[in-house]
């Protein structure tokens, strides 16, 4: 084998394998470049197929989608300098359109929501996916989005929504963003060494979400019994028969909706003993946002999970202590058939309208993390919970709980200051 003029070698006569041999075997094999190409053929197949390694030497492989050994030649040859000349450049071998790189992410969310190892903020990462990144972004290529076309983006996105995101969601859109670009790297659609562009996080300071005064709570829990017998279809009563119990577990333990409470288990409840006092309580093991933690329920949360255990003939056997005690490796939140609900938000806002407390005396809308917020104020203001104490029951930092509610730092003060 020797080299031409233009540099890429070809197979003489003499050589192992010759290339106007009209009976060349399918299994045939030419090493060239010192043996970091290879030539070969697949069963049935008339055309060569090549593999070659790079400086990490792993084998790529490609076709040259040619019978002919000497136009193979060149083409495996040509594949190979182009991948050397990417590898040394910090190139991709391969790269994707950024529609195809995010529809891969929100498969991978998706799966991650369905086995219940993703977060709650993967369901907002694949809308903002699906609403704002693809329509924009995706017809270009993931190696060609850069600071540019993100500044492009923003003032398209700021337009669709009419105003300046908030902090929170901006900082939501810059997460999702880079969860695209980080399953471009790792399936090798975007080199490593690609300086990936971020977008901008400097929003609208993000607000808490109002809280129930304690009127309105004793209000709703009156309302919600009747308000389940007045759907007009099964599946309806159901929802709304899973949302009552919902709405009192989250009142009366301040996890957050979505991850700590969907991913709930029968398995993660125990019945705690205090040793000195002899008091039970019923403690829940939760993991989400800020990780694992355990927190301790209110004993007002107890009939809601009775009402659950109860609907079903496996769990309602015995009493809720002996229930826990075997450990169910079942869900907690879910229907009647089985089957579990991906969101109960829609539901709750219909709650919300129908009891007339849809809208905060502030006239901000009311969401089901509203919920959380009314457990901290109530911990902190009836209950004088030290915000220490609060910070480890919620998963988050004393910091967190300061800055939502500083302002009733006064109210808790005030047999002091009075």
């Amino acid at each position: 084998m020797k080299q031409t003029q233009n540099q890429y070698p070809v197979v003489e006569p003499h050589a192992q394998i010759a290339a106007n041999d009209p009976n060349l075997s399918n299994t045939a094999i030419v090493h060239l470049r010192d043996g970091e190409v290879v030539l070969y053929k697949r069963e049935r197949s008339a055309r060569w197929q090549a593999r070659f390694k790079l400086f990490d030497r792993k084998w790529r492989r490609v076709t040259t989608q040619h019978a002919s050994l000497e136009y193979a030649v060149r083409a495996a040859c040509e594949a190979y300098d182009e991948a050397r000349f990417r590898e040394r450049l910090g190139l991709p071998q391969a790269t994707k359109r950024f529609d195809a790189v995010a529809r891969a992410t929100v498969a991978e969310l998706r799966d991650d929501l369905a086995s219940g190892t993703g977060k709650s903020i993967y369901t907002d990462y694949v809308q903002v996916i699906e609403k704002y990144l693809l329509p924009f972004l995706g017809k270009r290529w993931i190696t060609a989005i850069d600071a540019s076309a993100l500044k492009e983006f923003e003032a398209w996105r700021n337009k669709q929504l009419g105003r300046v995101p908030r902090a929170s969601t901006m900082l939501t859109h810059a997460a999702a963003l880079s969860r695209i670009f980080d399953v471009a790297v790792r399936k090798g659609w975007l080199s490593d060494k690609h300086l990936v562009p971020r977008l901008n996080t400097k929003g609208q300071r993000s607000v808490a979400r109002p809280a129930f005064e304690p009127k309105e709570i004793e209000a709703l829990l009156m309302f919600m019994p009747s308000w389940m017998g007045e759907a007009h279809r099964p599946a309806a009563t159901e929802m709304r028969e899973l949302l009552r119990d919902y709405v009192e577990v989250l009142l009366y333990t301040g996890m957050r909706h979505g991850t700590e409470s969907f991913n709930l288990r029968w398995q993660h409840i125990d019945i705690y003993t205090d040793a000195q006092t002899g008091t039970t309580y019923t403690r829940i093991w939760v993991s989400g946002k800020t990780g694992p933690r355990s927190l301790i329920a209110k004993h007002t949360a107890t009939p809601a999970l009775e009402r659950i255990r109860s609907r079903f003939a496996d769990l309602a056997v015995g009493t809720l202590a002996q229930t826990l005690e075997r450990k169910p490796n079942d869900w907690v939140f879910r229907l009647r058939n089985g089957n579990r609900t991906p969101s109960l938000g829609g539901t709750f806002k219909q709650l919300m309208r129908a009891s007339g407390l849809l809208k905060s005396a502030g006239g901000t809308n009311r969401t089901l993390y509203s919920l959380r917020h009314t457990y901290a104020t109530q911990a902190l203001l009836a209950e004088g919970v030290d915000v220490h104490t609060l910070a480890r029951q919620m998963g988050t930092s004393v910091v967190m709980i300061e800055r939502h509610y500083s302002k009733l730092t006064a109210t808790m003060a005030a047999g002091r200051l009075a």
